[in-house]
């Protein structure tokens, strides 16, 4: 799956989120609210990472729990991940966050903040993930492991609030922000050839 194809399949399923899934059987039923996106952005970029890499030994995780404790009679504390990807040594090397767009968030300052230092906490530990009752992996989390949050569209805020919010991520850490489509001069979206590149790299550079 290219870059142009991932993100048409975006446009394309949101264009159509207002349609009722079923098609309303000749009757009169109309939907108002259209239908939730991120679900199939979750599912549809981590069959585009999958995709990239290619390779059968790592594990795909999406929007799926993962449990820590960080004292050895302590509560466990969960964590859930948008997609995260686990390799042949249980080793749980990437962390994805997925927005549709930056506008959802008034203090990403904060949010950034609590983000890299709970990426700070957890790396180099052991974890578990619960898939049913009797089968429960465990796992550890990479010691590089780095918060990724990805936005689909960063068209919503104006283009010096979207260089403060790069400035903000690019101070912590354990934090990369990558925006995946823009506008260009003449209001028209394209796509960011230099953050998919950016986060390519990232990807296979872990992977390895």
């Amino acid at each position: 799956m290219t870059k142009e194809e991932f993100v048409e399949k975006i446009r394309f399923y949101t264009r159509n989120a207002k349609n009722l899934i079923e098609g309303n059987g000749g009757y009169n039923i109309h939907r108002g609210m259209a239908h939730v996106t991120s679900g199939y952005v979750e599912d549809l970029f981590a069959l585009y990472l999958a995709k990239k890499l290619n390779r059968m030994d790592l594990q795909y995780l999406v929007d799926k729990v993962t449990s820590i404790r960080f004292s050895k009679n302590g509560k466990a504390t969960t964590f859930k991940p948008d997609v995260s990807i686990i390799n042949s040594d249980n080793v749980l090397t990437h962390y994805f966050d997925l927005k549709t767009n930056l506008g959802w968030n008034r203090d990403l300052a904060l949010y950034l903040k609590n983000k890299n230092e709970f990426i700070d906490k957890i790396k180099a530990r052991k974890a578990w993930i619960h898939f049913d009752k009797d089968h429960v992996q465990d796992i550890t989390i990479s010691p590089k492991l780095k918060y990724k949050m990805v936005v689909i569209y960063g068209w919503n805020i104006n283009k010096n609030q979207m260089a403060e919010n790069i400035r903000l991520a690019n101070e912590f850490e354990n934090i990369e922000l990558f925006v995946l489509n823009n506008l260009d001069e003449a209001k028209s979206l394209v796509i960011d050839n230099l953050n998919f590149e950016r986060l390519h790299t990232e990807i296979l550079n872990l992977c390895n």
